[in-house]
């Protein structure tokens, strides 16, 4: 097979993001490894696998619009990724990929900086591959999950998949009583610093609010749950957690997590800066 020299990591997206690149070179610094780390703008799934091979990319991060459709695509799958029905991470053995999801445990990490979610009472919305990792993760973790989503049919067959029960449309969420946790996991808000979905009215005074996405940090859904005196959970803290994982995978070594926080909120600065 052949493969880059120096060794090249990556990610696809519809909008690939600095934070990956930023965190990741920091990590490879921080270890004396010569390694590279390229965001890739790509809605071809096949073709980026097929670069992958004959280019002998060592990993790539996952995130929309590849997450599910990548599945049938791949050598492997783990059971994690099989259960959840998605993959955010392909790790390339001379030639054979295999499909991970790491996304619920940057999840897990991200919610236990602020909480225990063990029999927390929690609200998950959304039905997509995000959505799917933080729900099976918070199952996993024993919390007691409600998922929320516009299509009834889809939100109640992840709900029956995964243990959970399903709550209805994300407007029932306010009519649902109180949670100790809610986790929001739809596009809504990405990249749009005014959108949100009418979700005011479920957070109270000492709610965990996480929000999945990543672009604005501080979204509109953030800092209406910040007024209301909640807790708030900034999708970039998933993707700190998850990108460590995925470096590990990608690398047989264990990353600095400081190094690659310090990586992202130097990023986070300079974004703010305009730079």
């Amino acid at each position: 097979m052949s493969a880059s020299n120096p060794p090249l990591c990556g990610s696809i997206a519809r909008r690939p993001g600095r934070f990956g690149v930023a965190m990741h070179t920091a990590a490879y610094r921080a270890l004396g490894l010569d390694w590279s780390y390229v965001a890739f703008a790509t809605e071809d799934t096949g073709g980026a696998l097929a670069a992958m091979r004959t280019l002998g990319i060592r990993g790539l991060g996952v995130t929309m619009p590849h997450k599910v459709r990548i599945l049938p695509l791949l050598d492997t799958v783990t059971d994690d990724a099989r259960a959840i029905g998605a993959v955010n991470t392909v790790v390339n053995d001379d030639g054979r990929l295999t499909g991970h999801n790491v996304d619920w445990i940057g999840a897990l990490a991200a919610v236990r900086e602020v909480m225990e979610p063990e029999e927390a009472r929690t609200a998950v919305i959304g039905a997509g591959g995000g959505a799917r990792a933080i729900a099976w993760g918070l199952v996993r973790a024993g919390a007691d999950v409600t998922l929320f989503n516009r299509s009834a049919d889809q939100g109640r067959s992840l709900a029956d998949s995964l243990g959970a029960r399903f709550g209805g449309a994300p407007e029932a969420l306010a009519e649902a009583g109180s949670f100790a946790l809610i986790a929001h996991a739809t596009p809504v808000g990405f990249h749009d610093e005014g959108a949100m979905l009418p979700l005011a009215g479920a957070l109270r005074p000492g709610t965990v609010v996480l929000d999945a996405v990543p672009m604005p940090v501080d979204t509109r859904l953030l800092r209406t749950a910040r007024a209301a005196g909640c807790r708030i959970i900034p999708g970039v803290r998933m993707q700190l957690h998850q990108a460590a994982r995925q470096f590990a995978l990608y690398t047989g070594r264990e990353p600095d997590l400081a190094v690659m926080d310090n990586a992202l909120q130097e990023t986070l600065t300079a974004m703010e800066a305009g730079v």
